[in-house]
Order: C-alpha cells, then sequence, then structure tokens
C-alpha cells in the first residue's frame, strides 16, 4: 500500500499468484489456517478486507467485501487503507463491522492514519484483524535470508511517519507489527487510544508449515496432509516460545468508543 499515487498493477504478478494457489494444495491448507483465525476474531456485520490480491479470502469467509488499492477482476472496489469507505448497503449503523488485511501494515508509511481511517468507518464493538510478519529473533532470520522486503523493527519509531523507500514511492518494512505493538507499545496504544480503539489481542504463529508450502514463489516441500499436522503441533505450542521463533503476529483491535464532535 503505497502513498497517494495513480497505482497500477501488473496483472501478470496476479494470474501468477491465481495460478500458484490453485495448483498448490500446500499453500491452500496454510493460508486456510490463517483465514480461519480471522474468522474467530470477527463480529457479526459488514466486513471488508484491504490489499485483497487474488481474492482468495472469500474461499473462507464468502460474505467479506474484497478491495486493493486498483480495481481488478479478482476484487470488490478499489479502496486505501488512509481512506477506507463505509459498506454501501443501508444499515441501522452504516458502519464496518470488521476491517481485515493481511500483509498490508508493513506497507503503509503512516500506520496512524490507517487506523484513524478506519476508526471512522468502525462500528463501536466492531475490530480491526490485521496478520502480519513477526520480526522474532527467528522471523528475523528467516524473513532476511528467504524474503526480498526489509525487516527492520529499529527504524520504526513515533510518531510513526516514514518515507517511501523505493524510487517509486512504495514502502515496505516487515518489522511494523512488532515495532508497534511491541517496541513502541506505549506511544502505539496511546494513539490508539485517542481514536477510540483498543489493543485486543496478539497472537504469535507459524513456525514450518508455511515455508514448506514455498510460498507464492517457490516449490512445494511438502504434501498437504503432512502440513496439516504440522499446523496442529504449532497451534499447541506455547506462546513463550512463539515470541522468539514465530514467522506471524495475529493483531485484534477493538474499536471501544465514538470519537465526541470536535
Amino acid at each position: 500500500m503505497g502513498e497517494d499515487l495513480q497505482l497500477t498493477y501488473d496483472l501478470g504478478l496476479l494470474e501468477k499468484s491465481e495460478h500458484k494457489w490453485k495448483h498448490s494444495a500446500g499453500l491452500r491448507t496454510v493460508y486456510h489456517s490463517l483465514f480461519d483465525e480471522m474468522l474467530s476474531c470477527m463480529v457479526p456485520g459488514p466486513s471488508l478486507e484491504l490489499g485483497s490480491g487474488i481474492g482468495n479470502l472469500k474461499e473462507c469467509i464468502h460474505s467479506v467485501i474484497t478491495s486493493d488499492l486498483v480495481k481488478t477482476r479478482y476484487v470488490d472496489l478499489a479502496c486505501s487503507a488512509y481512506a477506507i469507505p463505509p459498506p454501501e448497503q443501508p444499515a441501522d449503523d452504516p458502519r464496518w463491522a470488521n476491517i481485515l488485511a493481511m500483509d498490508v501494515l508493513h506497507h503503509l508509511c503512516r500506520p496512524m492514519d490507517f487506523f484513524k481511517s478506519a476508526a471512522d468507518v468502525l462500528r463501536p464493538g466492531g475490530r480491526i484483524i490485521l496478520i502480519e510478519p513477526a520480526a522474532t529473533p527467528f522471523g528475523r532470520l528467516f524473513y532476511t535470508l528467504f524474503h526480498s522486503e526489509p525487516i527492520a523493527p529499529g527504524k520504526i519509531a513515533p510518531p510513526f511517519v516514514l518515507p517511501p523507500d523505493t524510487p517509486d514511492g512504495q514502502f515496505a518494512n516487515m518489522g511494523m507489527a512488532l515495532s508497534l505493538f511491541k517496541k513502541h507499545r506505549r506511544a502505539c496504544l496511546q494513539g490508539l487510544d485517542e481514536l477510540g480503539l483498543r489493543l485486543s489481542q496478539i497472537r504469535y504463529r507459524d513456525l514450518l508449515a508455511y515455508p514448506l508450502t514455498g510460498g507464492y514463489s517457490g516449490p512445494q516441500l511438502s504434501p498437504a496432509f503432512l502440513l496439516k499436522g504440522l499446523l496442529r503441533l504449532e497451534s499447541h505450542l506455547p506462546q513463550w516460545i512463539l515470541r522468539q521463533l514465530a514467522l506471524r503476529m495475529v493483531v485484534v483491535i477493538r474499536k471501544e468508543r465514538d470519537l465526541l464532535p470536535g
């Protein structure tokens, strides 16, 4: 999610992702586990996903409205994380019950502006549900070796306004979630409270099953039935271990109250 630029997608990349998704049972197994975790954190009501890519969340959460910066055949609407629209359908409370985003937060130069945008269109009791890379000690090693995006939580600090880091105005730092919610937790929580938001949950997950899928770019290294068993084993690991080893963080933020006018 870049800054205020007129962006377009390389549809060829999306088509490659779609092909890998359809032909990798292992990839679907692990992502369906992630989607099920999102579902378990949701509350009833209209739900919007940001940064939907090829829109595969709909396979598990059929009613979700998918979006991305650009309207493609894979998503329902174009939407920026900094200007989230309310639901189109009339309702007693015409605001979202859930705003979901996977691997979006660490692409935002102004994460607190995203939370402000989300708070404006989220009903009280609603949820912001994020799944992000975890910059744990093992996570930092893994992503440094096997992922092209930087993972540098030390470069993120209050007031959480960061410059783009590529010539085309894009930004990525996979240390974003750990920096916001652990390293600079007090400043982040204060900023959320000023928006009527409260951090409700942080859970660490994923260790070996995800790398064995090969992701979207590599070959699958394990059959899906073994990945299912591995996911079950990983789900029983205590959080104190996963805080050192996990590759992902699940973050749930609750809308506590509407802000008073003015």
